[in-house]
């Protein structure tokens, strides 16, 4: 069916009725733009619409389609072909229709096979620790190396970001934003800043053990080497991470964390000696604070002494009963350190208080029950436990035995 002939029929049959477009419009209770389009040969009236055109122009079915009024016995045939060439037509334009969404389909295809190739990794959330164990490694490197080591009351902090922990079969990836700051004492009581640096790196783990740790290259080397090095989806994040708020986070952290080390600066508890925490002999004990089991219970005496308690008596596990915490074994052994240094850098927390989700890391209570609090920052204290290779972080055992 020729489009643009059909509407000049259309027209012609119209203005001979003398109808005008909105009068017809009206009549087939369609838009005046409606009709102003078919004769124009710009759309075709819908099929549902041509008997009633028929109808009111006052012309054949055959004459319509053919688009020219014939009253011959081949119009009906000439009709028949016309509406076959629509269909036709109609079947190509739906084929290539077909076709493209063919083509659309199998982009998407490859689009997901090139995502699961190139941009999804098999990132895991059991195993959070090892960023956890990455700081340590560069806690330790830093006191070796640093070449502010050794003045007075030095100390390294680190905050992180973790971008995700890859597994790749028995290896491990952990992808992590660094910040650290180191500090010292100058002069009588100033806080100095040593050195910082901000900057991702890739820390490798191979049976959970700490094998290497990567940074990426500086200057203009930066941006590749920082696609060479992590996965495609974990180096966008990083080549964007300094426009995010956990960028900023990073540098608050560690001025909170500074400033909380080095407050016994200000305060009067850093006049604080042996004889105003202790009672009899016993200085202080200390335990892991956010404890999810009974810790074992470390405490320190004078003369170089202290002991471990390891285990707590407990009610049997069929057995209903109420019984006040008390440990039943103690292990013994004697120290060389000052342990003022573990109460000098710890916070008096006699009179705060802390929500159960955000208890602090350490807590200290004196002989005379003077309460401190203290984190994994406290350098004294980890190496107090080192000398004494002691590990807070275990659970004391229960003794059914009582």
């Amino acid at each position: 069916m020729d489009q643009e002939k059909i509407g000049k029929f259309i027209a012609e049959c119209r203005k001979e009725k003398g109808l005008t477009q909105e009068g017809l419009a009206k009549k087939l209770n369609i838009t005046k733009n409606a009709v102003s389009k078919w004769e124009r040969g710009l759309s075709f009236p819908d099929v549902s619409l041509f008997k009633k055109i028929c109808s009111e122009l006052d012309i054949s079915l055959e004459e319509l389609i053919n688009g020219e009024k014939d009253n011959s016995d081949n119009a009906k045939e000439k009709a028949m072909v016309s509406v076959l060439k629509a269909k036709n037509k109609l079947k190509k334009k739906a084929s290539i229709f077909l076709s493209i969404l063919s083509i659309i389909f199998v982009a998407i295809i490859l689009g997901l096979v090139y995502y699961h190739f190139n941009l999804q990794i098999n990132l895991i959330t059991d195993s959070d620790y090892l960023y956890e164990d990455a700081i340590k490694y560069m806690k330790k490197e830093a006191f070796k190396n640093d070449p502010d080591a050794s003045e007075k009351d030095f100390n390294v902090f680190y905050s992180y970001y973790g971008f995700g922990i890859e597994e790749k079969e028995e290896y491990k990836y952990a992808y992590m934003w660094i910040y650290s700051s180191s500090y010292f004492i100058e002069g009588e009581d100033s806080v100095a800043l040593g050195s910082a640096s901000s900057l991702p790196c890739k820390a490798t783990f191979k049976d959970d053990k700490l094998i290497n740790i990567e940074y990426p290259k500086d200057g203009s080397y930066y941006a590749s080497s920082i696609k060479e090095m992590f996965p495609k989806v974990i180096a966008t994040q990083i080549l964007n991470f300094e426009k995010t708020e956990n960028y900023k986070k990073l540098y608050k952290e560690i001025d909170d964390r500074k400033y909380k080390y080095y407050d016994y600066l200000n305060l009067d508890m850093s006049k604080l000696t042996i004889d105003d925490i202790t009672y009899d002999d016993m200085i202080f004990r200390i335990e892991i604070g956010n404890k999810s089991c009974v810790p074992v219970l470390l405490t320190v005496y004078k003369n170089n002494r202290y002991t471990l308690s390891t285990e707590y008596y407990s009610c049997k596990p069929w057995e209903t009963c109420t019984l006040a915490l008390r440990y039943s074994k103690v292990e013994e052994g004697t120290y060389d350190y000052d342990v003022m240094q573990i109460i000098k850098h710890s916070v008096d927390a006699s009179n705060l208080q802390f929500p159960m989700d955000n208890l602090p890391k350490y807590e200290i209570y004196s002989g005379t029950w003077w309460q401190f609090i203290t984190d994994d920052d406290n350098k004294y204290l980890t190496e107090f436990l080192e000398s004494i290779n002691v590990d807070l972080n275990r659970c004391a055992k229960p003794d059914y035995n009582n």
